[in-house]
């Protein structure tokens, strides 16, 4: 008995375990104890992992396929932190879903949802920073691009880029911020809020599915009880005894792919991020123009407000699936389109540069020398043009006229691009007046207002030069990728 009462069992363990839970809470109420089992999984695995990984650009590449070829177990480890990270995004997202669609955030319950939506957050930016550490292609491109978006924000838009980076461009230090932020930072700031997440619950409780309107009292069930322990821990462990056994699979006869080292150059390589930011990486192509910053900015910051906003948007008091249409009206369309952008995004995983998008009318002489000039000098490595066609780490070249950009302006950006705007990252290219001309020229054709986008084939463009121009050519995209695009 003395040692019961030394660790507290009766006044704080005893209470804690067999806490009463709900008598007709369902199975959707694993998902937030999955997550955190989920979580733990992936700090043991990251923590083994973080023996042999080294975090700079030169030695990135090698540990990584060092842990996968030659450690004990190397590959099962790095398959189950890769497989994890997706499995924990996929299982908080779905938390936040069953929560929002019985209406479980209701009062008393609103705390509970915000600091459920920041672990949500924090997850994804966990996602975000852990994936530039193997340092392959997919990691680079898929940094250097997410880490672009806010540069279309005014006034602040390039200090956020530069914050992020640790500079103008991706880098070293690039990489070893993203390590400390991904093993130190984030980890902590999730088990913080994680500790204040649980303790609301306790305090709260699960939410009853019995209640009809949120703060109802109900009479006290004659049933057979349902605690925290041993039922809910029971069907935790079935749950995530399945859960594992499934990331093992994956590990082992799915393994994580490993492309090639950052900075190889592969002419028509387009990058993509992992899955769960695959439908905001296509959400964003359908914004291009004077229509990009909508995408990037108010679409985003709108549905942050929504997300923290949902305890005081709701509809009603009214609690379960059937007693809220409104409400399920609104998951019901975010999730179809959620799926929708998914799959076109995986549809149109082409090869880039093989189409340049032009506006539908005739083109002048000079443009038309200035447009062969942007496929031979693969402007396409960095630039889109109507959000299409390149890695999108440049501004889109639909937007120039939008932004008033003159020819002379255009000219000596491409000859300085640092004379003109000093942090920007854009290499400067050797060409002469004439060239300078032309591609300006070019640029400022691609006008789309009132006509229709054509797409070219970039072949065709290049087939039709003519003998004798061929003095200035360099080695495709060379430039752009050394300097990781403008």
């Amino acid at each position: 008995m003395s040692f019961r009462n030394d660790i507290g069992w009766d006044k704080h363990l005893k209470p804690f375990l067999y806490k009463r839970l709900p008598d007709r809470t369902g199975w959707s109420a694993v998902l937030g104890t999955l997550c955190a089992l989920t979580f733990i999984v992936l700090v043991v695995t990251g923590m083994i992992l973080a023996f042999y990984y080294v975090p700079s650009p030169d030695k990135a590449w090698d540990s990584v396929q060092y842990i996968s070829n030659d450690v004990p177990l190397g590959n099962i480890l790095r398959g189950l932190h890769h497989w994890g990270a997706g499995l924990m995004v996929f299982l908080v997202f779905c938390h936040l879903m069953v929560t929002y669609m019985h209406g479980s955030y209701a009062k008393p319950r609103q705390l509970t949802w915000l600091t459920g939506v920041c672990l949500f957050l924090v997850t994804l930016g966990l996602g975000f920073t852990g994936y530039l550490l193997p340092w392959d292609m997919k990691a680079y491109w898929a940094t250097v691009v997410g880490a672009n978006i806010p540069n279309q924000y005014p006034g602040v838009g390039n200090y956020i880029t530069r914050f992020i980076l640790g500079g103008n461009d991706i880098s070293g230090f690039t990489l070893s911020r993203f390590y400390s932020v991904h093993t130190l930072i984030l980890p902590a700031c999730l088990l913080l809020v994680m500790a204040v997440h649980i303790y609301l619950i306790r305090i709260h409780n699960i939410s009853d599915p019995r209640e009809r309107l949120a703060g109802e009292i109900l009479p006290p069930s004659d049933g057979k009880p349902y605690r925290f322990y041993p039922e809910h821990i029971n069907r935790t462990t079935l749950a995530f005894g399945l859960v594992f056994a499934g990331l093992l699979l994956l590990a082992h006869y799915a393994p994580p792919h490993m492309e090639a080292r950052a900075g190889t150059f592969i002419p028509d390589y387009l990058p993509r991020p992992e899955w769960y930011y695959m439908w905001l990486f296509q959400l964003l192509t359908y914004f291009t123009g004077s229509w990009e910053m909508i995408g990037s900015l108010f679409l985003f910051g709108g549905g942050l407000i929504m997300l923290f906003g949902v305890p005081f948007f709701s509809e009603s008091r009214l609690k379960g699936v059937g007693n809220r249409p409104v409400s399920l009206a609104v998951a019901a369309t975010f999730m179809v389109c959620i799926v929708y952008l998914t799959l076109m995004a995986y549809s149109e995983a082409a090869p880039y540069n093989k189409f340049l998008t032009l506006p539908d009318k005739p083109m002048s002489e000079q443009a038309r020398r200035g447009m062969f000039l942007y496929a031979e000098r693969e402007c396409s490595y960095c630039h889109n043009i109507m959000g299409k066609g390149g890695h999108r780490t440049g501004p889109d070249m639909s937007n120039m006229v939008r932004k008033g950009r003159s020819e002379q302006y255009l000219a000596n950006y491409i000859k300085n691009p640092l004379k003109v705007y000093p942090s920007s990252t854009m290499p400067a290219y050797d060409l002469t007046p004439e060239q300078l001309k032309d591609m300006a020229a070019f640029l400022l054709s691609l006008d789309f207002r009132g006509v229709k986008p054509v797409a070219k084939p970039v072949s065709e463009i290049l087939g039709t030069k003519k003998s004798g121009q061929t003095g200035h050519a360099q080695q495709p995209g060379a430039d752009a990728a050394a300097a990781s695009g403008s």
